[in-house]
């Protein structure tokens, strides 16, 4: 497909056709701004030349190119058919872009018809026939069309130039993307007359996108600047920089602020891309060019231990003998969106899907379907964390500008199997706390993420995938940890957890409970999955060798009063005994067991009677 296309602008350039019946001079110049790659004046300059004779082929012809090689694409097909039917021998070239413009417009027959005639020696047969299949392809899509619901992003974010790559946060309360509009940081335009690249963001207020503003230095310099992707936490940005042939950036939010974009140790001297990071965001995904003749293609690489990324492989199952763009793993961690001119397309990129399998591969990418999917570009795919609202942009007809962002409401289907939890983290005083928030997978006993808190408003943000026991540190130095224990089945679908959390300092009559501190239902003896929050407990004991506390352990009140309290008694003391075996000395240590006499909830509930069910420690 690129190699034909290729072909078609590096014959089309030397099109010997000539009208000698319109303005000479101004031809020429129109000419020589398409040879420029100037298309969008070259446009103007043939509409002129057009208006003194509507029946030449060759401006027709040079017409529709324009319009084919800009946007909206659609409008080419006029001119292609006019050129076509003007002239006494259509060229190749002239078949194959009415071909194209047919394609475009979704009339597959008429597209079918001149894609044969366009190439009648066959010199071209394996480009011909991968285009045909792409509109049998499109033949299938649009006959059975998914209930997708598209909306242009509206006027206050779109603009008559050209906006593109959004990113939203998993939640939806912020929305990146990409602008050459008028006011870019360096001022500078390209030769098609634009604004270089600048990154913009808009907030969600009430439900709708306010006024985007330009994020100006660091972000942004005087070259073409590009957000191509948001971690999942909203805290870490990468960004394209138009130097070293296109290199991808990252930069983190520090309060307020984010800090100066920084090259990424996997950059060659060719082109990457479209970067973003898996829940856990220890996996990049991204999208590189070997050389300049390349296909670009999807890779993925793992951040050490060190937090330096590993040397990057291809993604087996993905990638095709054509180009691959615009990765995004969805906050399930094992949903891949992406955009390709390979698989099963209808033309141009189509948007794909694929699934992580239990053996670590991917599914065959599914093609989305019709509306979604055109045969135009239809590219730069993302997906909040609910699975109900997507975003992409997109050159069709009716927008506000030359490319616009436009939000799709999916179609009803299974919810993704994950939650989103997220809160704020402070003091006693209601100040925000910038803490390290540390991730477990309690079974496995594996971190399998860490972040912090945003230092101006103690905002945190993380997508849990399903079929896990995941343990939840957030601490800070000065501060008594906080835990969390959340436990997702694969059956759970899709929960957003809200949890504001208050970090105390450690002082007499201060108590924490223990969530990830665990026991078989009846029984006393410590299950191996409470080892790491034991072990948290033993750290704070050693960083404060002042601190006596009390473990006390709890119940609800179903059952024996007599035997809940021995049995919290009996736990307290297990809790007691690792403490002392890890070095901790028993005169630090008090053990109690209260039963079901201090309930923190309404035991009338399940989830009261799980919130009593505890172990807690307090300072005395």
């Amino acid at each position: 497909m690129q190699c034909i296309r290729i072909i078609f602008i590096l014959s089309a350039l030397l099109f010997s056709f000539k009208s000698f019946s319109q303005d000479e001079k101004l031809i020429k110049k129109a000419d020589k701004l398409f040879e420029e790659k100037n298309f969008f004046q070259a446009l103007g300059m043939y509409e002129q030349a057009l208006e003194q004779k509507k029946t030449d082929p060759y401006v027709n012809f040079r017409i529709a190119q324009c319009y084919y090689l800009t946007s909206p694409k659609t409008k080419a097909l006029k001119f292609a058919a006019d050129a076509v039917a003007n002239s006494v021998a259509p060229t190749g070239e002239m078949y194959f872009l009415l071909a194209q413009s047919y394609q475009l417009n979704h009339n597959f027959d008429k597209a079918i018809e001149f894609y044969k005639k366009s190439d009648p020696g066959n010199k071209n047969k394996r480009a011909i026939s991968k285009l045909i299949t792409e509109c049998e392809n499109g033949k299938g899509y649009i006959k059975n069309p998914v209930d997708f619901k598209i909306s242009n992003a509206g006027p206050i974010v779109n603009t008559q130039f050209q906006e593109y790559l959004p990113y939203i946060t998993p939640d939806l309360s912020e929305l990146y993307f990409t602008s050459r509009r008028t006011g870019s940081t360096g001022g500078k335009k390209e030769y098609d007359g634009l604004y270089f690249e600048d990154i913009y963001v808009s907030q969600n207020k009430g439900g709708a996108w306010d006024t985007p503003q330009n994020m100006g230095t660091p972000i942004n310099s005087d070259l073409h600047d590009a957000c191509i992707g948001i971690a999942p936490s909203g805290e870490t940005m990468f960004i394209y920089k138009s130097s070293n042939g296109g290199d991808i950036y990252m930069s983190e939010k520090k309060g307020n602020q984010w800090t100066k974009p920084e090259p990424l140790s996997i950059n060659t001297p060719f082109f990457e891309t479209s970067a973003c990071l898996s829940p856990d965001e220890r996996t990049l995904y991204f999208v590189r060019a070997e050389n300049f003749q390349a296909n670009r293609d999807i890779y993925y690489c793992s951040r050490t231990l060190g937090g330096k990324w590993s040397v990057p492989k291809k993604l087996e199952g993905i990638n095709t003998p054509y180009d691959e763009d615009a990765p995004f793993i969805h906050p399930d961690g094992k949903t891949l969106y992406f955009s390709s001119k390979g698989h099963s397309t209808m033309g141009g990129y189509d948007i794909f899907k694929s699934e992580k399998t239990a053996t670590g591969g991917w599914s065959t990418p599914v093609n989305l379907g019709y509306p979604l999917n055109t045969a135009g570009e239809d590219v730069y795919f993302v997906l909040s964390a609910n699975g109900k609202i997507g975003y992409y942009s997109s050159d069709k007809e009716g927008g506000q500008g030359r490319q616009d962002l436009y939000s799709v409401r999916m179609p009803v289907s299974e919810e993704p199997e994950l939650a989103l939890l997220k809160g704020t983290v402070k003091d006693e005083t209601g100040k925000p706390l910038d803490a390290d928030i540390t991730i477990t997978d309690n079974s496995s006993r594996e971190v399998v993420a860490k972040f912090s808190s945003n230092s101006a408003n103690g905002k945190y943000m993380v997508a849990l995938p399903s079929g896990k026991n995941y343990g939840i540190t957030i601490e800070k130095k000065g501060k008594l940890f906080y835990s969390e224990n959340v436990f997702l089945s694969e059956k759970d679908g899709y929960k957003e957890l809200k949890n504001d959390v208050q970090l105390q300092s450690a002082k007499s009559g201060a108590t924490v409970v223990l969530k990830n501190i665990f026991f078989d239902s009846g029984k006393s003896d410590l299950r191996p999955e409470s080892t790491i929050e034991l072990q948290k407990l033993v750290k704070l004991l050693q960083e404060n060798p002042a601190i006596k506390i009390e473990i006390s352990g709890h119940t609800d009140n179903t059952g024996n009063a007599d035997a809940n309290l021995a049995l919290s008694k009996t736990r307290a003391q297990k809790v007691s005994e690792y403490l002392f075996s890890s070095g901790v000395s028993n005169n630090r240590l008090i053990y109690k067991g209260y039963g079901s006499t201090k309930p923190i909830a309404d035991n009338s509930t399940e989830e009261g009677r799980q919130k009593n069910r505890r172990t807690e420690f307090k300072i005395l």
